[in-house]
């Protein structure tokens, strides 16, 4: 053989890889065909529930009444459309004084729809229909779950206020200004801040915390200039009708208006999802 022929060996690697696809090329397929259909069954899905979500935000717009919601509840089962439903159904049972069954709605919205992102209003509504029925222990239980478990929530202002006028009707007034006082602190900018600052200055004025000393009555008197016997009464008489610019100065004006931002209609504690 002339050195200057060469003889062709196929490499290592081209072996290797030979090798591999005559043992094992059949699983490699179908392991990729597998994953295909996965991926394939996974946008099936995914689309089929945006199709249904669609569908059944739809039927809930369209229901109006208990018997309505209770078709989305029983169509589209653990979409929010039905934990929206649930919502509806309990409020409106409480609207009309069926606290029991609204209760029992509230605590099944609890056990299917944890994840729903309206699931505090079941807590809250508990804790309404609880101080509605004068299970004070009860709502004040279900408001500090809201306010301390769910302190983020748009109605966590609200329980806390809540809390803090059922701690008052129960007579601790020092524990119910605490309250009124931790809402401004916490959400300062929130609609339920402003009832918290007035029942909170209500409160300390009724416990007398911002009262100031008053002087003793020798003090005042001693304090308090005397007119000179040799005034006129004529002069006396024009000084009280006119006012003399040193009194005038002395006497501190009264405020015409309330600092403290009133809110315009007393909150209600009965929820409405």
């Amino acid at each position: 053989m002339s050195s200057d022929q060469q003889i062709s060996v196929p490499s290592l690697t081209a072996v290797q890889v030979e090798l591999f696809w005559s043992r094992h090329g059949k699983k490699v397929l179908l392991g990729s065909a597998l994953v295909l259909l996965i991926l394939v069954g996974v946008g099936a899905y995914f689309g089929y529930q945006a199709v249904r979500n669609s569908r059944a935000a739809k039927a809930f717009v369209g229901a109006h009444d208990i018997k309505g919601w209770e078709k989305v509840m029983s169509r589209y089962p653990g979409t929010i459309a039905a934990g929206n439903a649930g919502l509806q159904i309990a409020g409106a049972q409480a609207g009309s004084g069926q606290y029991g069954e609204s209760n029992k709605s509230y605590q099944s919205f609890i056990k299917d729809y944890s994840g729903h992102p309206l699931f505090v209003n079941a807590l809250f509504g508990l804790a309404s229909n609880a101080e509605a029925e004068g299970k004070t222990d009860d709502a004040l239980k279900y408001y500090s779950d809201v306010s301390s478990g769910y302190n983020s929530s748009y109605l966590a202002p609200m329980a806390l206020y809540y809390h803090g006028k059922l701690t008052e009707t129960s007579g601790k007034q020092k524990e119910a200004l605490q309250d009124f006082e931790e809402v401004i602190r916490r959400y300062p900018q929130s609609a339920m801040a402003a009832w918290a600052r007035r029942d909170a200055d209500r409160l300390t004025a009724k416990l007398g915390l911002n009262v100031q000393a008053k002087p003793s009555p020798s003090t005042e008197a001693s304090a308090t200039p005397q007119a000179s016997p040799s005034v006129s009464a004529s002069a006396q008489e024009s000084s009280k009708a006119q006012g003399s610019p040193s009194a005038q100065g002395s006497v501190t004006p009264v405020p015409t208006t309330n600092a403290t931002p009133q809110a315009t209609a007393t909150p209600r504690s009965t929820l409405e999802p």
